[in-house]
Formats: C-alpha cells, sequence, structure tokens
C-alpha cells in the first residue's frame, strides 16, 4: 500500500537529522554524496549564468547546498511537505548563499510557481513520492 502525503510528510518531520548529513548522503543511491556532486555539478556547468533555482522536495538542502559549492550564491527556493525540513534547510543554506531564499510548505503537485523563473530545478529525491495527482489541477513545473 502506497504511503499517503500526510503519512510523507509525517516521517520526514520525524527524520530531519538523518536527512541533514551532508557528508554520508541516505541510504538511496541517488543521495549518496558523489551522485550529488556529478548532479550539482553538471547543473552548475551547463547553466553558468544561473541565478535562481528551485528545490522541489528540497528535505534539509543536501543537493541545493552541494550546487551552491560550484555556483555560489544562487536566489534559492525550497519547497516539502515538511517545516522542520525546511527550517532546517533554510539555516543550511543560508550560510552558503549570500542570495534570497524562500521556503514552501506544500505538496509540490499543489504549488502555483511563476513562469520563467527559476535557471536550475533540482527534484532530486521527491518524484518517486508521486503516485497519483492531486483532482484539482496536474503537476506543471
Amino acid at each position: 500500500m502506497k504511503s499517503t502525503v500526510d503519512e510523507i510528510r509525517q516521517r520526514f518531520d520525524a527524520d530531519v537529522e538523518r536527512f541533514s548529513n551532508l557528508e554520508t548522503g541516505q541510504s538511496a543511491t541517488v543521495d549518496a554524496p558523489l551522485a550529488m556532486t556529478l548532479v550539482a555539478q553538471a547543473a552548475a556547468v551547463t547553466t553558468p549564468h544561473a541565478r535562481h533555482v528551485l528545490d522541489v522536495g528540497c528535505g534539509a538542502g543536501n543537493y541545493t547546498l552541494k550546487l551552491l559549492e560550484h555556483a555560489p550564491n544562487l536566489d534559492v527556493t525550497l519547497i516539502d511537505l515538511s517545516q522542520p525540513m525546511l527550517d532546517r534547510a533554510k539555516e543550511r543554506i543560508s550560510q552558503a548563499t549570500t542570495g534570497l531564499i524562500k521556503t514552501i510548505q506544500s505538496d509540490i503537485r499543489e504549488v502555483v510557481l511563476p513562469d520563467a523563473e527559476f535557471d536550475i530545478v533540482l527534484a532530486a529525491a521527491v518524484l518517486h513520492h508521486l503516485r497519483t495527482e492531486p483532482a484539482s489541477r496536474p503537476l506543471a513545473l
């Protein structure tokens, strides 16, 4: 049986410390330190004039932190179901950028975002959580 959005939110609300470990990543391959570094390097190289990154399902901000090592001082928009994850991500990322940081606590399928606002979109460890679209409208990022 698939987890509900509320079950996913509760699980991540309770697991901020584990998901905040930048040195070891998480147990999934997509969050391994080498994978994070390669994604960050690729994003930085392919968008050298980037100014604004969107991190969808940001967790504790690990991918954005890695990206900021290669593309410093970006403006950052963070989306996550979990407010404790957003709080930790903002705290950590604020030490790594002089850019603006915006947080949005929401199901990513329900967020309305402006067109042509973001130069880089990270969605590293979130897409597998999307089971169905909400009745209101389809996902459009």
